[in-house]
């Protein structure tokens, strides 16, 4: 019997390491393929394994609000992050803002050069994301009624429940247009830029990254927010098409 409880013990405690070794990252679905290569290289400087899970930043704030194990959440804007804050869901002090992006009209690779984009906007279908809960949504309605747009646009919008649904719209031929983020077109096929927005007609776009405030797996999830705000990070986020930030 003491020879069983042993090997028990044993395995218990191998468990539990391996559970402590692993972390658990939400992040935006607009950061998937940057957070996958910071991941990979992450993994290979230290002894935590990262498991990733994307969504509408929204949809990530709520799930950690029904209790979802995550230990560290980059959304994709500030609004979210206090959300979390408020509710006491996020560690405050740890967070930090770790990117930018640029906010942009895509459209498909064969589009016409000369094509007047509010014109597109405001007479043909296009795609965004929805904009009552999902950031790159809110970033394109206060773009375009910065530009008077809004009120004529809105009635062609197909809206998404992220950003990357926008451009996959958009990819596959349901619409003439798509405001997504410029880190989007890495991946994309067949589309292009057709205009940026001024940074001045919407919010600061501001990725944000805190640790959850439940996690059991402080450590290792704080250790990789010291990466993603690292140089080496940083080159990872501008070959990506986003803006790195200087670590705070």
């Amino acid at each position: 019997m003491p020879r069983l409880i042993f090997i028990l013990l044993v395995f218990l405690s191998a468990a539990s390491a391996q559970a402590s070794d692993r972390i658990l990252v939400f992040a935006a679905s607009s950061l998937t393929d940057v957070m996958k290569d910071l991941a990979k290289a992450f993994e290979q400087e230290s002894s935590v394994a990262v498991t990733l899970s994307f969504a509408g930043t929204g949809q990530l704030a709520r799930q950690i609000e029904a209790g979802a194990p995550a230990d560290l959440v980059v959304t994709a804007d500030e609004e979210w992050m206090n959300w979390l804050a408020q509710r006491q869901l996020v560690n405050v002090t740890s967070v930090l803002p770790i990117a930018g992006n640029r906010l942009i009209v895509a459209v498909r690779g064969e589009t016409e050069n000369w094509a007047n984009v509010p014109a597109l906007l405001t007479r043909s279908r296009f795609a965004m994301a929805e904009p009552e809960s999902v950031p790159a949504g809110r970033y394109a309605r206060e773009a375009l009624m910065s530009l008077g747009l809004w009120n004529k646009a809105k009635s062609n919008a197909v809206f998404g429940e992220n950003v990357r649904l926008a451009l996959r719209r958009l990819e596959l031929g349901e619409v003439e247009a798509a405001i997504v983020y410029a880190s989007d077109l890495n991946l994309a096929k067949n589309v292009r830029e057709a205009m940026a927005f001024r940074p001045e007609l919407h919010s600061p776009i501001q990725y944000k990254a805190g640790l959850v405030a439940r996690n059991e797996r402080a450590d290792g999830a704080a250790a990789f927010l010291r990466f993603v705000k690292s140089p080496k990070a940083g080159k990872v986020f501008r070959d990506a098409g986003f803006i790195p930030l200087e670590a705070q």
